[in-house]
């Protein structure tokens, strides 16, 4: 008889860091390999969670979903989103002045974590010039 234990994480950052944890020495440690290094990512993905995510999911939900869930998009929230976004961008803009990479000089989780909101914005949202605009951030 076999038994399969199935964990359930209702939060995709922790299904993330559980994955990066039981896989790192099958390839990329994505959650540093130093002390330092893992609370670079780990204070990189709060600031995902927090600043870079609110505007990006406000943008993605009323830019591409909301008249198929059958509501109007929000202009002024649209608006206000794509400030605050910018403004995020900005501090990664400064961030990857001085860094390859968010947590650093390796690509980690913190990185990784941005990339399926910002497939929207670069591509179906047509803002990819929110990126591109700026060079560390658009590398």
């Amino acid at each position: 008889m076999m038994i399969f234990t199935i964990w359930v994480f209702a939060e995709s950052r922790a299904i993330i860091r559980y994955y990066a944890e039981k896989y790192k020495s099958q390839g990329t440690d994505l959650l540093g390999k130093t002390v330092e290094e893992s609370g670079q990512v780990e204070n990189w993905l709060e600031v995902e969670a927090h600043n870079f995510n609110p505007p990006i999911y406000a943008l993605t939900l009323h830019l591409m979903f909301a008249s198929k869930m059958g509501f109007p998009p929000y202009e002024n929230l649209i608006k206000e989103s794509e400030e605050k976004l910018g403004k995020v961008l900005d501090i990664y803009e400064e961030r990857l002045s001085k860094n390859k990479y968010l947590a650093g000089d390796f690509f980690s989780l913190a990185d990784l974590s941005h990339l399926p909101f910002t497939q929207y914005l670069v591509g179906q949202m047509g803002k990819e010039y929110m990126t591109t605009s700026r060079n560390h951030v658009s590398a």
